[in-house]
């Protein structure tokens, strides 16, 4: 039975290596790393959606209502100049210039710093490939392997292209050869010495944390098209808040482009030192205290993935609207929370008011039987009633008279 658990453990081990083999080719296509096929052609991601006939027509019809906003911010801070006294009316009509003639050089100057940044972070990727060539995932499989065995090594496969079968080998059956007893060890690696639990916890650390980094490049390619269509609107405010709209604009811009540059530091980083953890030993603690500490090691160098694009943003001064995905993940657990908080409650209080109509009702019938009897008992006192407000209101006219007569 212990025999099945290791394929299952293993199974799932490769599964999740498949996973992590998948998602960083997603990453170097939405970082920008490798190309994607576009109609037959391989192109830079951002580049085609930048260069796109649909969003060039877009931002030109922006940038002609920018134009029109320019005259309205100048009309309105030649208004404000005149209140204030203030007759320097060249400034403002130069600015006003300024805002049309500055855009169009910030057109050119988007263009520029979109091909500089694919052209630096494919540099950067392969900058880290020199003598570095092993994939996560066949490091991951190798900090978790115990002993190699019949002479293999992590540099002679790939390990997402293996089965359980050719990594573990077959084994010794009892019982018509249905009831698997002991390994034959006539594979790769030893199934008693591999580390089942620490390689799965490791595995969903890594996945998580790449899918994380990859949603937050995904959302960089929206972020620069939004920033790049706002462009033309920020330069427009130029004669009337001096060029304060159009430096935040500037920043979040350049905080972007930079951005994917982070997360290419923090997987490659990760995936240099892993090949160092999996060589790793602690001298006194046995296999399982070594491996915590691969374990611990290796979902460190994880959180690092999509905490690299914070770093980034923190260096040129963003970093307050990126939180590597960590929001967005708060935003959605606490967002179920309320959900399931508030069917909970509407069930309860539909379960509540079912409860009071039928009690209700099992009280009208209840008082429905008493009524006959009731109803005697109701006139006499109707009657009881009567005489007495009858005898209230004679006394009250004896008393009337006695005090006239007394006058």
């Amino acid at each position: 039975m212990l025999l099945f658990f290791q394929e299952l453990g293993l199974q799932l081990f490769l599964w999740l290596l498949q996973l992590i083999d998948g998602i960083m080719e997603l990453f170097n296509a939405i970082s920008g790393i490798a190309d994607v096929n576009y109609q037959g052609q391989k192109v830079n991601i951002l580049e085609l959606i930048i260069g796109d006939p649909v969003v060039a027509n877009v931002f030109w019809c922006i940038l002609i209502l920018a134009v029109g906003l320019a005259c309205i911010f100048a009309i309105v801070g030649i208004i404000k100049n005149f209140i204030a006294n203030n007759r320097n009316l060249s400034s403002i009509v130069g600015k006003f210039f300024l805002s049309i003639l500055g855009t169009f050089a910030m057109l050119a100057v988007v263009f520029l710093g979109i091909m500089i940044a694919g052209s630096g972070i494919k540099l950067v990727a392969q900058i880290f490939q020199i003598g570095n060539t092993t994939k996560i995932s066949n490091a991951l499989f190798n900090a978790c392997v115990g002993d190699w065995v019949n002479g293999y090594s992590i540099n002679d496969i790939d390990v997402t292209s293996l089965k359980v079968g050719d990594i573990f080998g077959t084994y010794n059956a009892a019982l018509f050869g249905i009831w698997p007893t002991s390994w034959k060890l006539n594979g790769m690696v030893n199934p008693d010495t591999f580390y089942y639990l620490p390689a799965l916890i490791a595995g969903v650390a890594v996945t998580i944390a790449l899918l994380i980094a990859l949603v937050n490049l995904a959302k960089r390619i929206f972020e620069v098209v939004y920033l790049y269509f706002c462009m033309p609107i920020s330069m427009s405010a130029l004669p009337l808040d001096d060029g304060a709209r159009f430096k935040n604009w500037r920043e979040m811009f350049l905080t972007k482009i930079i951005l994917a540059f982070g997360a290419v530091f923090s997987v490659n980083v990760f995936a240099i030192i892993l090949p160092f953890i999996m060589q790793m030993k602690l001298d006194g603690l046995g296999g399982f205290g070594n491996a915590m500490f691969m374990l611990v090691m290796i979902i460190g160098g994880a959180m690092v993935i999509p905490a690299g694009q914070t770093l980034f943003a923190r260096l040129f001064g963003q970093a307050e609207d990126y939180h590597a995905g960590g929001g967005f993940l708060r935003s959605a657990f606490y967002g179920s929370r309320i959900i399931g908080g508030m069917t909970i409650g509407l069930a309860a209080k539909g379960i509540k008011g079912v409860a009071h109509i039928v009690s209700h009702k099992k009280k009208g019938k209840d008082g429905d039987s008493g009524e006959s009897g009731g109803s005697s008992g109701s006139d006499d006192g109707d009657k009881y009633s009567e005489s007495e407000s009858g005898a209230s209101d004679s006394g009250a006219e004896e008393g009337a008279s006695e005090g006239g007569s007394g006058e």
